[in-house]
């Protein structure tokens, strides 16, 4: 039996993950929110509380957790309170995580992170396969949030050989609310005048099989998921029912280096991914893990548009914990 972890069951790729996991009846399933999951989980367990390290250690001991699936990140399916926030979730919580799963003897953390951690760039191969380094100089945002925790994740494993961390690298996600489902469905997406890069996007379903199968291997990471077709941005603005407002590179810097981020509209990524393309080769997904996406970049906008729309504190999290626990024993 293969007990698993789900740290972000509250968001909408969380509950997925959980009931394409239910479906091995070999696995058993707890998961952690801030909230109640927004859809069914299948088999799960799961309670809402925040926990610091050591609540994680005596949660993960407790119910021999053997793979941890890390889906906590702000900004990647509800928008971030502000910058210093998602910092502290996303990247200090992920090292408090880290630390907890160590101590408590977990085998395997399956990490939530994007393709855009290889950055955008005119030196970019065509298809960018798993062992191009992320490019965390160039980052912001999320992505840098990202690539800041895959590049702890591998100087923290280097130190101990018993613990594996297997990072999926997701396109941009369409279902429910991402950054570029906001963006394609605001008025006047803004694309560069002169640029056109290529994109890929993902499917919720795609992205929770993904999930399921690393939890439930024993594969090396990291795996790039993404839809196999490609589109150009103006392709997906148009398909998804806007038309873009092109805005000219030089007004652009000057406004951005004034602290007017507002010229980007809901453009969730950096200006280098509005000039240049980040597209992903997924062979070794589909070869190691017998992971193969059912739906395509273009599929996935008509769906989005024909659809209408693409703090407890540490005294209640204590207490929601010895609630979970004592229901265990």
């Amino acid at each position: 039996m293969t007990r698993v972890f789900i740290n972000g069951i509250d968001g909408l790729l969380g509950a997925r993950v959980a009931e394409v996991i239910s479906r091995d009846r070999e696995a058993r399933i707890i998961g952690l929110g801030r909230a109640r999951p927004p859809a069914p989980v299948g088999r799960a367990e799961w309670f809402a509380a925040r926990l610091s390290g050591k609540q994680f250690v005596e949660l993960l001991r407790a119910e021999a957790i053997e793979v941890v699936v890390h889906l906590d990140f702000a900004g990647a399916e509800r928008p971030a309170e502000d910058r210093e926030q998602a910092v502290q979730q996303n990247v200090i919580g992920s090292m408090e995580l880290f630390g907890a799963c160590a101590a408590a003897g977990v085998r395997r953390i399956v990490l939530l992170s994007h393709v855009g951690v290889y950055g955008a760039s005119a030196l970019n191969p065509a298809m960018i396969t798993e062992d191009r380094p992320i490019a965390l100089a160039t980052l912001s945002g999320l992505l840098r949030d990202f690539a800041e925790v895959e590049q702890f994740a591998i100087d923290f494993v280097a130190r101990r050989p018993l613990l594996q961390v297997v990072p999926l690298r997701l396109a941009s996600l369409i279902g429910g609310w991402s950054p570029m489902v906001e963006y394609l469905t605001s008025p006047g997406p803004r694309m560069l005048v002169g640029f056109d890069p290529r994109i890929q996007l993902l499917g919720l379903d795609d992205a929770a099989e993904g999930f399921a199968r690393a939890a439930l291997s024993t594969v090396a990471g990291p795996f790039n998921l993404a839809s196999d077709d490609v589109l150009r941005l103006s392709q997906a603005i148009r398909l998804a029912g806007q038309q873009p407002v092109t805005v000219l590179e030089p007004v652009v810097e000057l406004a951005l280096s004034l602290g007017n981020h507002a010229i980007l509209g809901h453009w969730p990524f950096g200006p280098s991914f509005l000039r240049y393309s980040c597209v992903v080769d997924t062979q070794r997904a589909k070869c190691e893990l017998g992971w193969a996406p059912t739906r395509s970049a273009a599929e996935l906008i008509q769906m989005l548009r024909a659809n209408g729309r693409l703090v407890e504190d540490r005294a209640q999290s204590e207490a929601a914990l010895r609630e979970f626990l004592a229901r265990r024993s």
